[in-house]
C-alpha cells in the first residue's frame, strides 16, 4: 500500500466535550447509583486519535464540526491546544457545544448519553480539501454521522489515500458497504466486548470478505487484538496494566497503529505499538500526558522493539 509519508494524518469525526462519570455499578431500572468521581475529556475517537498522533510527533489535522463559544466550548478548545491538535473547528456564539456523558463502573462496563446539536449539519459542510495531500485518513464511521462519512469516503477514494475506518463496534450498513467495497487502500477497525473475544477472528474475516479491505483489525479489550488480510492473520496480546479507565482506548490504539503504518512498519510491529498505546491510555489518568514514542517502544518485547526502532 503506497503511503505519502510526508503528508499529515487527517482525522475526521465529530467534536464534543466528554464528561466521564465513575460509579460502583450500574443501577437497576428505577434505581440510582452514587457518582464517585467526574472528569472531563474529549469525544469522539477522532480527536483523541489526532492527539495521540501529535504526541508521537506525527503531523495531523482534525476535521470536525464547529463548537460553541461557551464554557463547554472553551474546555474543548483548551484540551485541543494542550494536546497540540490543529483543527478546522472554530468557536461560534451562534452554536452550543455538543457534549456526551460516559458512565463507567468497576467492571469497565460503559454506557453513554450524547447531546450533539448541529453535528450532522456541521460535518456535512466541512472542507475536505486537506485529504488530497494526506498520508492517511482516519474516519469515525458512526451511524449518527453517516451522511458525512459517505462524503469523506468518496473524497478519500478519489484522492487514492489510505483510509482507516473505525466502526466502533457498529455493524457495517448497506450504504457504507457500497461506499467502501473493493477499495484496496481500506483498513477497517472495530471492536468486540471482552466476553465476546473468541469471535474477534470471525468478525474480522467476515468484514474482510464483505468489503475486500486490505486489513481488518478487531480489538477485544483485555484479550488483545487481531488483524486479518487475505494472506495473513496476526494476533497481539494486551499489555497487562492497572486499568484506571477505558475512555478512548480504541482511539489510542488507532493512533499507535497509524504511526507504525505511516512509518512503513509491518502490520505486526504496528499492532504491537497500537496495543502499547491503548494500554498506557487505560493506565494513565485522564489529565496525564499522552505517551511519547520512547515510552511506547520501551513496552515492546525486545524483538519487536529492535525491528521497529
Amino acid at each position: 500500500m503506497t503511503v505519502r509519508s510526508a503528508g499529515p494524518v487527517v482525522c475526521v469525526s465529530y467534536l464534543a466535550l466528554a464528561e466521564l462519570w465513575s460509579v460502583p455499578r450500574f443501577p437497576g431500572c428505577n434505581q440510582g447509583a452514587e457518582v464517585r468521581s467526574t472528569e472531563q475529556s474529549i469525544a469522539a475517537d477522532g480527536p483523541m486519535t489526532a492527539a495521540v498522533l501529535a504526541a508521537l510527533d506525527v503531523p495531523t489535522l482534525l476535521l470536525a464540526n464547529n463548537i460553541g463559544d461557551d464554557e463547554q466550548g472553551r474546555s474543548v478548545g483548551t484540551w485541543l491546544h494542550q494536546h497540540q491538535v490543529p483543527t478546522t473547528a472554530v468557536a461560534s456564539a451562534d452554536l452550543s457545544t455538543p457534549w456526551i456523558v460516559v458512565v463507567a463502573d468497576d467492571h469497565h462496563t460503559r454506557t453513554w448519553f450524547a447531546h450533539l446539536p448541529g453535528v450532522v449539519d456541521g460535518l456535512a459542510t466541512v472542507d475536505l480539501s486537506a485529504i488530497a495531500t494526506a498520508s492517511y485518513v482516519y474516519l469515525d464511521a458512526y451511524e449518527l454521522i453517516e451522511t458525512a462519512v459517505l462524503r469523506v469516503i468518496e473524497v478519500t477514494r478519489a484522492a487514492a489515500v489510505p483510509l482507516l475506518m473505525n466502526l466502533g463496534g457498529s455493524p457495517l450498513s448497506a450504504a457504507l458497504h457500497a461506499a467502501v467495497a473493493g477499495y484496496e487502500k481500506l483498513l477497517i477497525q472495530t471492536n468486540v466486548d471482552d466476553g465476546d473475544h473468541a469471535t474477534a477472528i470471525d468478525v474480522a474475516s467476515s468484514l474482510l470478505a464483505e468489503t475486500g479491505a486490505a486489513w481488518v483489525v478487531v480489538t477485544a479489550g483485555a484479550f488483545g487484538a487481531v488483524a486479518v488480510s487475505r494472506s495473513e492473520r496476526i494476533t497481539v496480546p494486551a499489555f497487562p496494566v492497572d486499568v484506571r479507565h477505558t475512555h478512548c482506548a480504541g482511539a489510542a490504539f488507532s493512533g499507535g497503529l497509524l504511526y507504525g503504518l505511516r512509518a512503513g512498519w509491518s502490520m505486526e510491529q504496528s499492532m504491537a505499538l497500537a496495543a502499547a498505546s491503548g494500554a498506557l491510555r487505560c493506565h494513565r489518568r485522564q489529565g496525564a500526558p499522552l505517551p511519547s514514542l520512547p515510552e511506547l517502544l520501551a513496552m515492546l518485547p525486545p524483538q519487536r522493539h529492535s525491528a521497529a526502532s
